[in-house]
């Protein structure tokens, strides 16, 4: 209630806590104010710090397991599931074997002994063994968290890490910066939101395919590797979650690719499927097209090339647009130097 003497009440649906709350109606002076505001700022710039160091230790402590994981198989339950190929994934090992011995890291035999493990070492890293692990890069290359897949798909990523803007990029076997020289001979980029979609894509299209990992994610990702590659199109293999849509009135995977492409001057696809497919079957990215529709691979690979195609002509455009006022700018500005080195002589 804002009526002069704001009030509020907090309900925790889970573990059903109340609160209630009720302004005293206290007030600040300006000089207090501007002591309050000094102190969050100094707050907020040591927080950044602390995250930051956090994200580098956590980085180094994904790179050390990353060593000694080996190769994933294609007998993974998730990616059978998912008629994923493994090629860039790795496997948590069973044992510690090879880190150092200072390290943060916890490997788990299984996910009951998690909670346990976590509890008498709070300031480590679990993993429980055989669960995929995908490194996550940014543009330049650089390690800075991974994702864990259980073998009945439940994805986590590792606590205290650093995420948004940062992928996996699908249909290389490359590590570190090796990963982008993938993207640099593409003739577009293409983005999708989990592993296994951007890997339907991958093999759809026969190109590397960038995995944000979720919808939120798509927009900073984006972004980034538009910095990264200005003079390439963009393509968002977007999921359209209508199920969801039809539960709570919002279709968050389609409102953030269509997001993201705006945000880039790029093209957003999402899945067309058989009729009633979709609604009957609840299904909603393209790796449902491919595994789960009547329509198939072939498909996708239709779809997305018509996205693809339509980018790389709207980027033409742009380009053109681009050529076409640039050499007036460059020759104005010519006849303005003109001048002035006239008035100089």
């Amino acid at each position: 209630h804002m009526d002069g003497h704001p009030a509020g009440y907090f309900n925790n649906h889970r573990t059903k806590a109340e609160i209630r709350w009720k302004a005293k109606g206290y007030s600040l002076t300006e000089a207090q104010k501007a002591a309050y505001a000094a102190q969050v700022a100094i707050k907020q710039q040591e927080r950044k710090a602390e995250q930051h160091a956090q994200h580098i230790k956590v980085a180094q402590a994904v790179k050390e397991l990353l060593a000694i994981a080996l190769p994933a198989n294609a007998d993974h339950p998730y990616l059978q599931d998912k008629n994923a190929r493994p090629n860039g994934l790795k496997v948590v090992p069973q044992t510690p074997d090879g880190l150092p011995q200072n390290s943060i890291i916890k490997i788990c035999q299984d996910r009951q002994d998690v909670k346990t493990v976590r509890d008498d070492h709070p300031d480590s890293l679990v993993f429980v063994a055989g669960n995929l692990l995908l490194p996550i890069y940014d543009v330049n290359g650089n390690i800075w968290s991974a994702q864990t897949i259980q073998p009945n798909g439940t994805k986590l990523f590792v606590a205290g890490s650093q995420k948004e803007g940062h992928f996996h990029v699908v249909g290389c076997n490359s590590e570190g910066s090796a990963v982008l020289k993938a993207l640099d001979n593409a003739k577009a980029i293409i983005i999708a939101e989990g592993y296994s979609t951007a890997d339907t894509v991958s093999q759809a299209m026969n190109c590397p395919v960038v995995a944000a990992f979720d919808s939120g994610n798509l927009i900073p990702v984006a972004q980034q590797l538009h910095d990264k590659y200005p003079g390439k199109p963009i393509v968002i293999a977007g999921d359209d979650d209508q199920h969801l849509a039809a539960l709570n009135g919002k279709n968050t995977g389609r409102e953030k690719a269509q997001e993201a492409a705006q945000s880039v001057n790029g093209v957003v696809v999402f899945p067309v499927f058989a009729l009633n497919e979709q609604t009957s079957q609840k299904l909603s990215d393209f790796n449902d097209l491919a595994k789960k529709s009547a329509l198939g691979m072939q498909a996708v690979k239709r779809q997305v090339g018509a996205a693809i195609e339509k980018a790389i002509q709207l980027n033409t455009i742009q380009k053109h647009a681009i050529q076409k006022h640039q050499p007036q700018s460059q020759h104005v500005k010519t006849q303005s130097q003109i001048g002035r080195a006239s008035c100089r002589e």
